[in-house]
């Protein structure tokens, strides 16, 4: 009857522990979770995983239970030609010593002694192709004869551990792959703003060297534009992401710096958002910051006469992965009436035109109220 308590003890504790491995990602806590139920198991004092480390010829105590402060993690045993560690791993089969104050053909770390280690039992840890990782080691405070069925338990036990080690190693392979990758994205995206920022500075010099009033705005014009794509790359960098866009903060900084900028000639415009919380990929979210861009700087030149007015901005999700856009001034109007839905030919209207294609929108111009104009969009998010 007790065999059979402890057999069905045993394959409780080999079911627990294959959970918590498939359930962690953190090796540390696998491998001492694995100590914690092998003390459980064989009701031992001690235990302990052991990971080699082939260029120094010994093995770092990686995780354990029932030592003192400054063993695990820090403690090393040395495989040499006297190492009972290393003489399972060449044999490739469980070593275990009924005494160490006895055994004649190894020697034993001191660290074990003052312990109280009597008994210890070498495992070695394979990892799938072959590969030693280590060694499970129990220890025993009282002499003790590791049984048949002790072997075969703790050979079972780390014959599922090997694969569990592999699988960890991996994961945290690919995240150390994958925090580089993300290191580099935002590197570059740091430097594409910073190049752009570069450009926008050279327009703005060249600007500020023509003559020509008309040549001198279409620079400005051009100048804007290239701000908008630094925002854009500014936000990317902000998010640690080249794949979405926070749209509110880059609407929101957007406006906000056109309107400093020209506030010597609209007087001073009121901003007012509506705008919901949501990501967008850049393919949208460049193409709308475009528009956004033309149509508040039109405002800004054209609609208050200096006498300051308010433009609003909009954004709504509709059903069927679908986004409403709406930006409105109170300004004075449009020039053209009664064809709201052709306002002008000029280049920012026809870019606008243009920039709407590129998301599947058709660009809508109205009237806002009594005076003022409104442009809205439809268009489906990618």
């Amino acid at each position: 009857m007790e065999d059979r308590e402890q057999m069905i003890k045993r394959q409780q504790v080999l079911a627990d522990f294959g959970e918590f491995a498939l359930r962690s990602e953190n090796l540390d806590e696998v491998l001492t979770e694995a100590c914690r139920l092998i003390h459980e198991a064989l009701g031992t004092n001690l235990s302990k995983v052991l990971e080699i480390d082939e260029e120094k010829r010994d093995a770092l105590v990686r995780a354990g239970i029932g030592w003192k402060p400054g063993i695990v993690g820090h403690k090393r045993i040395p495989l040499s030609d006297r190492s009972s560690e290393a003489y399972s791993l060449k044999e490739g089969k469980p070593v275990f010593t009924r005494d160490i104050d006895k055994e004649e053909r190894f020697e034993f770390a001191d660290f074990l002694k003052e312990h109280g280690a009597k008994a210890i039992m070498n495992v070695p840890i394979f990892l799938p192709g072959g590969k030693a990782y280590g060694l499970l080691q129990v220890d025993a405070r009282e002499r003790r004869d590791f049984g048949e069925e002790d072997i075969q338990f703790l050979r079972t036990y780390t014959t599922i551990l090997g694969p569990v080690i592999d699988r960890l190693h991996k994961v945290h392979e690919l995240q150390v792959a994958l925090d580089a990758n993300k290191h580099l994205m935002q590197e570059l995206q740091h430097r594409i703003k910073n190049h752009i920022g570069i450009i926008t500075s050279l327009v703005r010099m060249r600007v500020r060297s023509v003559n020509s009033d008309e040549a001198r705005q279409e620079l400005e014009a051009v100048g804007e534009r290239i701000e908008t794509l630094r925002l854009v790359h500014e936000q990317l960098y902000a998010a640690n992401t080249a794949e979405r866009l926070r749209l509110r903060p880059f609407v929101m900084q957007l406006t906000e710096n056109l309107c400093h900028l020209h506030e010597g000639h609209s007087g001073k415009v009121r901003l007012e958002f509506e705008i919901a919380e949501m990501d967008l990929g850049p393919d949208t979210g460049v193409p709308l910051g475009l528009i956004v861009n033309e149509f508040v700087v039109n405002s800004l030149k054209y609609a208050f006469d200096g006498q300051g007015g308010v433009i609003t901005i909009s954004v709504e999700a509709l059903e069927e992965d679908s986004l409403r856009v709406r930006i409105s001034d109170n300004g004075k109007g449009l020039p053209c009436e009664p064809q709201p839905t052709k306002p002008g030919s000029g280049t920012g209207m026809r870019l606008i035109e243009r920039l709407g294609q590129q998301i599947g929108a058709h660009p809508e111009w109205s009237a806002a109220g009594e005076k003022g104009t409104s442009l809205c969009l439809e268009f489906k998010l990618r």
